[in-house]
């Protein structure tokens, strides 16, 4: 069993799931009686009910996996409240690492049962022809940030967002916000978050979907803001507040009605957190240049925040025109460079020759299908992935174009348009 830094909760996390695992498989040290502890004194907190249903359905799993390894009774309370987190695809929250826990679990106490029929047929479905697994597609997410990084672009608007307009204004919730997956993957989707609400309103910004959406996403925002005017990202007790979720949502009702939904504390907040820190930090992605390009619309581009990102940027451009996907890494990032660019130039903080120097690592790193190829796994929260989702990366790579051609260094670019 590897040794976890128990300070975070997002280590805390890991580490039940890892008890879980060695007690299902009989690891030497791993106790269930441990284990037990553990995920009843979680389930048992005092705002349980604002678990997220994926965390619920982790922590039941575990503690039905437990109670069998320690030979002591699941009754059918137990199975049942997991089984009622499962979708009607007989996945458990359209993820495949939770439907496999609860799989696990269901194998041990109901093995008969429909639910674990449907969880493991669910599993052996979703298993790709190299014997893997793939993490969860965002269609909701991927296609807001695919419309807020594109449009503008004549053949996209005219070909793509209109359709994708409709798909986000037709998978909005009844409560007003949006989840990162729809119904159209899994299930019934995932419930709704603040990051891909706040996503989802920017991308709908100054359309007649998003005027249509703009009353119900009013008030979700109103209900899950807190009393000191932020969000977090889903409505948890064990949720922490991220930099980049919070820019999200003020933004995206600045797109609409900002006088609907106080943000002017959320606002002075993410101030208070450049100064203190002297930077922004983002909980999704590990790009340098990801907090500062979703961030400083909120607070201005030529705010001191903002050019003080951009200098850091600035100081940090490889010698082959690129920027590292996170400090340290051996290659330059397309997506990074991308938003390195979008801040240099809408921060009006870079000089000719970086972007120029930009352009043509952009140019030169495209492949011949039109895509780029990410060296390093580069999305990180809200707990550490250790992975990257391309039409996501696309979607940056192409913010960072565009900007590069309605704001062309006063240089020469490459021979050919990229």
């Amino acid at each position: 069993m590897p040794v976890l830094p128990r300070a975070g909760a997002a280590h805390r996390r890991r580490l039940i799931l890892l008890q879980t695992l060695g007690v299902a498989a009989g690891v030497p040290g791993c106790s269930p009686h441990t284990l037990l502890a553990h995920t009843t004194a979680a389930l048992g907190h005092r705002d349980r009910a604002s678990l997220t249903g994926w965390h619920r359905a982790q922590l039941l799993s575990a503690e039905i996996i437990a109670r069998h390894a320690a030979d002591l009774p699941v009754g059918d309370s137990l199975v049942a409240a997991l089984t009622a987190e499962q979708s009607p695809d007989g996945s458990f929250h359209t993820m495949p690492l939770v439907t496999a826990m609860a799989c696990l679990a269901l194998t041990r106490a109901a093995p008969g049962r429909a639910a674990t029929h449907r969880c493991t047929a669910r599993l052996l479905a979703d298993q790709h022809p190299d014997g893997t697994w793939r993490f969860t597609t965002f269609d909701v997410w991927d296609t807001g940030l695919m419309v807020r990084c594109l449009r503008g672009h004549r053949d996209f608007d005219t070909r793509a967002r209109p359709g994708a307009l409709d798909f986000l204004a037709g998978v909005q919730s009844p409560q007003g916000g949006w989840g990162s997956v729809s119904g159209a993957i899994a299930g019934t989707g995932l419930a709704s978050d603040v990051d891909t609400t706040g996503n989802t309103l920017l991308a709908l910004a100054d359309t007649e979907q998003g005027r249509r959406a703009w009353p119900t996403a009013a008030e979700y925002a109103r209900t899950h803001q807190d009393d000191q005017g932020l969000w977090t990202t889903w409505n948890t007790a064990v949720d922490t507040m991220a930099q980049d979720t919070v820019a999200h949502m003020v933004a995206g009702i600045r797109a609409h009605h900002p006088e609907e939904v106080e943000v002017r504390r959320a606002t002075q907040w993410l101030l208070r957190r450049h100064r203190r820190a002297g930077h922004w930090t983002a909980d999704w992605y590990v790009f340098p240049g990801y907090p500062a390009a979703e961030i400083s619309p909120v607070l201005g581009w030529h705010s001191e925040a903002a050019r003080s990102e951009a200098r850091t940027l600035a100081a940090t451009q490889n010698k082959d025109g690129g920027w590292p996907a996170f400090p340290g890494a051996n290659s330059s990032s397309p997506a990074a460079t991308a938003l390195a660019v979008t801040v240099l130039i809408r921060s009006r903080t870079g000089t000719p020759q970086a972007l120029e120097r930009a352009a043509r690592f952009l140019f030169e790193s495209q492949r011949d299908d039109g895509t780029w190829i990410e060296p390093d796994p580069t999305m990180c929260g809200p707990r550490p992935f250790l992975t990257d989702v391309a039409s996501q990366t696309h979607a940056l790579t192409c913010r960072g174009l565009i900007d590069l051609l309605h704001n062309p260094p006063a240089v020469p670019l490459p021979p050919s348009e990229p």
